[in-house]
């Protein structure tokens, strides 16, 4: 029997503040996710007092409470409070009198996982509690004896079922008491829910290398992943397209698995031309003419016909006549051979200038080493200044617009507004403001 309380602290002091240390490598057989946080427990079962304070008591029934929360999945701290009640009675001349006491058992521990199995965690457990007592006396009888510190050791088994918050233990501890030169003996089963805060602790699985799923024991290529029907080892795939050989319709040349391993000849435009066949696979035309459009049948592709509506020649970009092309390509800029006209005071592109805007599009698709145009807009000197450069830069903006909407990419367009500051002839006379209002098209970048 313990008697020494100091010394019998410092053995628990020790024994408590290495477990940290001890569950950094324990040893861990299989693997298995269980829930990690806060748990909570419920305790019932039977005590033994081997020195009991009265003559042949009845085994106790104890149940109590317990909180705990894993530091780490090995590592848990815990604390409760379990009541143990005992049964016994003394002959007082010829007077039989109930000698029923109880013990009340506040703790505090900490229990270290030592293995673990598929479903089952043995851990060691050690903690100190304080025992209260009572009924102090019976008649002239002293029955429950004195409170005292209790040192308790012990271990369990945990079972996790497939159910994740809950689990079911069955622990056996030793309270031992040396102020009253008693121990006790408690073997309980444990229900507990976990919180578990979404974190998972994970026993470590076994050895797998290739992580496949398979263990390494079992793994006939334990280096290479592969499936278990093939025993770990990986089937071939020749074109390496991700279909194994044998599902494979093409296995030497890569495609998707909706069309059985065999490439797709792309159709960017979706029109039915494959894009190798397809003179215009970005735009949709019809298969007699190579995936083209041509409204007007004149061999020249509407997106690089200027004058898409009617038939025209090759040296003219598809125009029935030099007369009828509207934008000459420069060294430094793209020359419109009409002005651009909008609504008086507005950014509004009028109706009659589109098909100049049309033709600067179908330049700027056939000519794709125009690599940034900046669409410049000018007003004349009539009106505040302010005003003029907020026109000019909304007119700017407005036939940066207009192409973008006939699919001319937007990072090949930038708009500028001038104002008033760039005039080309006299704002004093009508024809020369006229001459300032116009929008220039300045080639910036240029393969």
């Amino acid at each position: 029997m313990i008697r020494s309380l100091p010394g019998t602290l410092a053995i628990i002091s020790v024994l408590l503040f290495s477990i940290p240390s001890l569950a950094e490598a324990p040893k861990i057989q299989i693997f298995e996710e269980v829930e990690r946080g806060l748990e909570l427990g419920l305790q019932g079962g039977f005590s033994w007092d081997f020195n009991p304070p009265v003559d042949k008591p009845g085994p106790g029934f104890m149940g109590g409470l317990e909180i705990g929360y894993d530091i780490t999945w090995v590592f848990r701290i815990k604390a409760g409070l379990t009541t143990m009640h005992y049964s016994a009675t003394v002959n007082n001349n010829g007077t039989t009198l109930p000698m029923d006491w109880q013990g009340r058992l506040v703790w505090a521990g900490a229990s270290l996982a030592l293995l673990a199995t598929h479903r089952f965690y043995a851990y060691a457990q050690a903690g100190v509690g304080y025992l209260s007592v009572s009924p102090r006396r019976v008649d002239t009888f002293e029955v429950a004896g004195s409170d005292d510190v209790a040192i308790i050791v012990g271990g369990g088994i945990e079972y996790f079922p497939n159910l994740r918050h809950f689990s079911i233990a069955l622990e056996a501890n030793v309270n031992i008491l040396p102020i009253r030169g008693d121990a006790a003996l408690c073997i309980y089963p444990v229900v507990r829910y976990t919180f578990g805060f979404g974190d998972v602790k994970v026993i470590k699985p076994p050895k797998d290398r290739d992580n496949d799923g398979i263990p390494d024991k079992d793994d006939k290529c334990p280096d290479v992943w592969g499936p278990e029907s093939n025993d770990g080892c990986p089937e071939p795939d020749t074109d390496l397209d991700g279909i194994i050989d044998r599902e494979d319709n093409c296995p030497e040349e890569p495609g998707p698995a909706s069309n059985s391993g065999c490439p797709i000849e792309p159709d960017t435009d979706g029109d039915g031309v494959k894009d190798k066949l397809d003179r215009c696979p970005r735009v949709k035309g019809p298969i007699d003419k190579e995936g083209c459009p041509d409204k007007d049948d004149d061999s020249i592709p509407d997106h690089i016909d200027k004058c898409p509506d009617k038939p025209g020649k090759v040296k003219y970009d598809g125009c029935p006549s030099k007369a009828h092309v509207k934008v000459r390509i420069k060294e430094k800029a793209i020359e419109l051979k009409e002005k651009i006209h909008f609504e008086t005071d507005a950014a509004v592109i009028k109706k009659k200038s589109y098909h100049i805007l049309d033709q600067v599009k179908a330049t700027l698709v056939q000519y794709t080493e125009i690599k940034k145009l900046r669409i410049e807009g000018h007003t004349d000197s009539v009106g505040p200044g302010p005003y003029n450069m907020r026109l000019s830069q909304r007119r700017a903006e407005a036939v940066v617009n207009y192409l973008k909407k006939k699919g001319i990419a937007p990072d090949r367009l930038v708009a500028k507004g001038y104002g008033e500051d760039k005039p080309i002839a006299t704002n004093k006379t009508k024809r020369g403001r006229s001459m300032n209002r116009r929008v220039e098209m300045i080639i910036l970048e240029r393969d």
